[in-house]
């Protein structure tokens, strides 16, 4: 599973005119920044989802702005690497690697998409699998 987030001229996932930009996997950064997505759907009521798709509009991206700063804030402050909880099976957790170089690259990608979307008024969509 993955979801790609681009950049779109038009707000309507169904007819965007996707550019490519960044892929999140199934994986210990996803699930890093999962509960990061979640306050953005409590604010926006768009989620950057594996399974699902969703735009960010212009009224939307400084909330997303706001919320990846914050993520990215507090990854400075992880150690060099750890383990993140990416499901279970049965009662034992599947847990998968971080490091911390790598995800303040994401986090910066990303970042870097939203601020791109904002300047060039585009939408930010994300296309689940």
């Amino acid at each position: 599973m993955a979801v790609a987030i681009g950049l779109s001229r038009t707000d309507d996932v169904h007819n965007a005119d996707y550019t490519s930009g960044i892929y999140l996997e199934d994986d210990g950064y996803y699930w890093f920044l999962f509960p990061f997505f979640q306050d953005v759907y409590e604010q926006t009521g768009q989620m950057i989802d594996l399974y699902d798709n969703a735009v960010f509009s212009a009224n939307d991206q400084p909330v997303l702005l706001a919320i990846l700063e914050r993520a990215s804030a507090e990854a400075r402050e992880k150690p060099a690497e750890w383990n993140v909880c990416i499901g279970w099976r049965g009662d034992n957790a599947v847990m998968s690697k971080v490091t911390k170089p790598e995800l303040q690259t994401l986090l910066t990608k990303l970042i870097d998409l939203i601020t791109q979307a904002q300047s060039r008024q585009c939408a930010v969509v994300c296309f689940g699998d």
